[in-house]
């Protein structure tokens, strides 16, 4: 094997050569370029721990991403606890928002042998806002197809004082108004993942999506809070009307289940916002400490340029407003939210506050409320109702209960989408102090969680509207206004949500 082969074989891998000369030259340039390649940042070795020159730059590099999001995607993620209870909380009044919308007077708890008080409580409250007028549970109703169990096969095509659409169609509309108001709070927290890192030319790593130590839901906090809290002064207000129609047990699970979730969000809001406060000074200290040892600049004007070099966009680019971190997050869904939400915030106030008052711009107003029998439980005084249905209002306090429901959700749904738009900012695109992350504007995207959760529960209420769009106009109401509105808004809220 001595032959023209083995001398072509030592030539091509003179490492294998049975020479000792060749090898020594060989280990000779694998030595030297090793050593230029770490001098110049070139050289990647599996076992090295040294960030490449890219990174050293101040560029976070692909090959460092996936090591990164797996080591920091922990402190992008909720809490646990507090997902546990929104689930446990928000999910018990899903669960009967659902049954509302879609199997009216349908009893949850009549099975639970567990808990009997609990199930004549429930019972209790379904008599009491007369809700299972529309449920027929006997031998004609077995067979399911029929949907004759409060299901969306119960609404008819027109209306008459026996089967009373008007108020099927307030039960219903509670329901989905209730399920659209709890998926804002559901939705976000229960179904998070953690921010996903997308290349973006130039510009390194950018992450995109909600972020829990950076701030993104804090907002959905605060209006938990404020929403929560809304919900149990309602059924305390009238505790004593609910005591006496026997469903007490029922509605203090309900208190407390939206007191409890209100402080769980407010103590995770406080300690969030107080351990931002404790990174941002330690990295402020940080910060200046790399400033004082940094040489002494000789013009006048050199802390304004360090200053202004630490900002996003480059002095050399042209003001657009559109990345203006001070603007609002969306203007033509500003337009959207205070065109449609006031108008419908405006009619539910009047439902809550002053129930049964006609409001004389708003066409065939009157209508409405002689067909959703806002004149049995609230007749205006001095008028004909009150001295047809003045004596008998109080035995329709259940269905002033269920009207006045159906106004507090929709003023919260209203509330979320307001605030979406006009109480915060579009954000700074850096959000964390001396983090390789690139979060995208921290104002969009807690906007872009309500509009999505709002776009499902406009979808509802659109849906519902169309099915009650014949009962409707058989009583002379017509709701193609109503329908073009809010589907007006469903889709400017999802195109802004979800692209």
């Amino acid at each position: 094997m001595s032959g023209p082969e083995t001398m072509r074989r030592r030539r091509i891998f003179p490492h294998l050569s049975s020479d000792d000369v060749a090898a020594k030259e060989y280990d000779k340039k694998k030595e030297v370029v090793k050593k230029e390649g770490e001098k110049n940042g070139v050289y990647d070795n599996a076992k090295s721990n040294k960030p490449s020159a890219a990174s050293t730059n101040g560029v976070a590099q692909p090959a460092k991403s996936s090591s990164w999001t797996s080591s920091s995607a922990a402190h992008h993620l909720l809490p646990l606890p507090l997902v546990i209870i929104t689930l446990l909380c928000s999910g018990l009044f899903w669960v009967m928002s659902f049954r509302d919308a879609f199997a009216t007077g349908q009893p949850l708890l009549l099975n639970l042998s567990a808990a009997p008080s609990l199930a004549q409580a429930e019972l209790s409250l379904l008599e009491h806002t007369k809700s299972q007028k529309w449920y027929h549970d006997d031998d004609t109703s077995k067979a399911y197809w029929k949907s004759s169990r409060g299901g969306l096969g119960s609404i008819r095509p027109y209306t008459s004082d026996d089967n009373d659409m008007g108020g099927l169609f307030v039960r219903k509309m509670a329901g989905v108004a209730a399920m659209g108001y709890h998926t804002t709070k559901l939705w976000p927290i229960v179904f998070q993942s953690a921010p996903v890192p997308s290349i973006v030319g130039g510009q390194g790593i950018k992450m995109k999506g909600a972020s829990w130590s950076i701030g993104h839901y804090d907002a959905i906090l605060a209006l938990g809070v404020l929403g929560n809290f809304c919900i149990a002064a309602f059924y305390m207000m009238r505790i004593d009307e609910l005591r006496n129609a026997g469903a007490e047990p029922l509605v203090a699970i309900l208190v407390m289940a939206s007191l409890i979730e209100a402080l769980v969000f407010g103590a995770y809001l406080m300690s969030r916002r107080m351990s931002m406060k404790k990174t941002t000074k330690v990295v402020g200290n940080q910060q200046q400490q790399k400033q004082h040892k940094r040489p002494a600049q000789t013009k006048k004007g050199s802390k304004d340029k360090d200053a202004s070099s630490s900002s996003f966009t480059p002095s050399t680019n042209e003001y657009n407003p559109q990345e203006d971190p001070n603007s609002i997050p969306s203007r033509i869904a500003l337009r959207t939210v205070f065109i449609v939400s006031s108008t419908i915030s405006l009619i539910a106030m009047r439902d809550i506050f002053f129930a049964g008052t006609i409001i004389s711009f708003i066409p065939r107003d009157d209508i409405y409320l002689e067909w959703t029998g806002a004149f049995f439980h609230s007749p205006p005084p001095d008028t004909v109702e009150a001295d047809e249905y003045g004596l008998e209002s109080p035995l329709y306090a259940g269905d002033k209960f269920m009207s006045q429901l159906l106004g507090m959700y929709l003023v919260l749904s209203c509330v979320w989408k307001f605030a979406s738009v006009v109480a915060w900012s579009k954000g700074n695109r850096s959000m964390e102090f001396n983090s390789p992350e690139n979060v995208d504007r921290h104002g969009v995207v807690s906007s872009k969680m309500i509009w999505r959760a709002q776009a499902f529960g406009d979808m509802l209420l659109l849906f519902m509207l169309r099915m009650f769009a014949p009962a409707a106009k058989s009583a002379s109401l017509d709701l193609r206004w109503h329908l073009m509105t809010v589907a007006y808004e469903m889709i400017i809220l999802g195109l802004y949500g979800f692209f």
